[in-house]
């Protein structure tokens, strides 16, 4: 930008000293004796002409002065304007600076950290693996002691005993089937030459015109009994679950923990325990995260599905809790990962680990999808003891992704939950939503009781629940939509049926 200047007053000053100089020479005429001034100079109009125009030198260089130094005045401003500007970058970028230095510290602490921690676990894997090798080294003649002394304990027990030493031998063997896996270099390969070895003698028993078996092991297992068997150590009461006996399919079982829903049952290739070790870690998981006071209620509970789908065993395990993020789902199926330590919990990041990999062992898939609250409408047909009908519509809509009740579409105004009083007991609820074919009928309501009926649409995740307080001469109903945010974990394995008919 070129500098402004601000010039000196040359027109002014010239003519001011031009009109002084006439004045000088009019007043003192002696000094011209020789040669008189010019009549025009005598003129006294002429030099009234004169002062006119220095008047008007006088006023054009105060204005050309006031307008170079109100041009110099904004280009000094805009001079300071800059200087400010570049101080202001100066002390910005000083600022970034000293963030990133303070990033890039925290970033070496955190780097440090990790690198530590991963250090430490793997030390400590080592050392748990070690440790485990040395006792499956030197446990081998204990177990067989134990197996045998087992084995003649069954013969020789008393009636009533023997499923009591048959759990306790299975628990034996299901021990050191954990203690092979803890010792392999690699999960999913020990898993995987188990079930060709059972692959093997299956077909062999299947293609065998005798029909007798020589296998040295049996090649294959129920889906159920595996189930089963990893609910046993973590259920409150077995007769509850039915677990004391074998389960028939299709039917459901349920506790205060959880939702089981038998669709089928399928023949399973390879060793059980394995099975075992992949449903409980799936299940000890869901059931941490119910538990938990800010995901749990009464009426979520940890369900649990066993399906037949395209040649696959399906089998699906839900529980109330916190989501998966995106930047964690590529990362909860690593040794060593815990999502609990995120979220200020402790968690050893093994469970997901076997998971996955025994799910590759059987050729399998485990994948998770996060469940998040729908909005529907319900429509309420309520019939009276009186012979009344009452119709509601209810709307269920999200509000900061939590349930909450709207009476009415054209007004935004929202409750957690939607109650009726009715001067005569209810008789029957007919609940219609607006996407079904078929509405869900509640009947056999009685005088004098209060119960309470869950969502039909889906038994393993109702989305709302009706509670109903029937009195002698007047009933209360309570419509109290369900917060279902959580995870759903889907392992889906091929049978043994399936496995054969892919080799013929």
């Amino acid at each position: 930008m070129k500098p402004a200047r601000v010039y000196y007053p040359w027109l002014s000053t010239l003519g001011a000293l031009s009109m002084i100089c006439w004045q000088f020479l009019l007043a003192n005429p002696g000094l011209f004796s020789t040669e008189p001034l010019p009549e025009p100079m005598r003129q006294a109009q002429n030099l009234l002409i004169a002062g006119a125009v220095l008047v008007l030198l006088v006023v054009f260089d105060i204005w050309f002065y006031l307008k170079s130094t109100a041009r110099s005045r904004n280009q000094l401003q805009q001079y300071q304007a800059q200087i400010s500007e570049l101080f202001d970058s100066r002390r910005e970028l000083g600022t970034r600076a000293r963030t990133y230095s303070d990033h890039a510290d925290k970033l070496k602490m955190f780097i440090s950290e990790r690198l530590l921690e991963t250090i430490e676990y793997d030390e400590k894997f080592l050392h748990f693996k070690n440790i485990a090798s040395e006792v499956r080294h030197n446990g081998v003649i204990s177990y067989d002691k134990a197996q045998t002394a087992l084995q003649r304990a069954r013969l020789n027990c008393e009636p009533g005993q023997e499923q009591q030493i048959q759990d306790a031998a299975d628990g034996l063997l299901y021990l050191w089937d954990l203690l092979d896996l803890s010792t392999t270099d690699n999960i999913a390969l020990h898993v995987a030459n188990r079930i060709y070895d059972c692959e093997e003698h299956y077909f062999q028993s299947m293609l065998s015109d005798s029909g007798d078996d020589t296998s040295p092991f049996t090649p294959i297992f129920m889906m159920t009994q595996a189930l089963r068997r990893a609910l046993l150590p973590i259920t409150d009461n077995l007769d509850d679950l039915e677990l004391h006996q074998e389960w028939k399919c299709p039917s459901r079982h349920q506790d205060a923990k959880f939702n089981i829903q038998l669709r089928t049952d399928n023949e399973m290739l390879g060793n059980p325990n394995h099975m075992v070790l992949l449903i409980e870690n799936l299940i000890n998981n869901a059931l941490y995260y119910a538990q938990q006071k800010e995901h749990k209620n009464r009426y979520s509970k940890v369900a649990i599905s066993l399906a037949h789908r395209d040649g696959e065993v399906e089998f699906k395990v839900y529980n109330r809790g916190p989501r998966i993020k995106d930047d964690e789902k590529d990362k909860i199926y690593q040794l060593g990962f815990s999502s609990r330590r995120i979220r200020e919990h402790h968690g050893k990041g093994l469970g997901l680990y076997f998971v996955n990999e025994i799910a590759k062992g059987f050729e399998g898939t485990v994948a998770f999808e996060n469940i998040d609250n729908d909005t529907d409408q319900l429509s309420l047909s309520i019939k009276l003891a009186n012979g009344e009908l009452h119709k509601q519509q209810v709307g269920i809509t999200n509000v900061n992704g939590k349930p909450r009740c709207q009476l009415d579409e054209s007004v935004d105004e929202t409750v957690n939950k939607c109650s009726w009083s009715f001067a005569s007991p209810v008789v029957s609820i007919e609940v219609s939503r607006r996407a079904a074919r078929k509405p869900q009928v509640i009947t056999d309501l009685k005088r004098d009781e209060s119960s309470s009926h869950l969502d039909g649409r889906d038994p393993l995740i109702p989305r709302w629940v009706l509670e109903l307080q029937n009195r002698k001469r007047s009933a209360k109903l309570v419509l109290q939509p369900l917060d279902v945010r959580g995870v759903e974990f889907v392992a889906r394995f091929p049978t043994a049926k399936s496995r054969l008919d892919n080799q013929g």
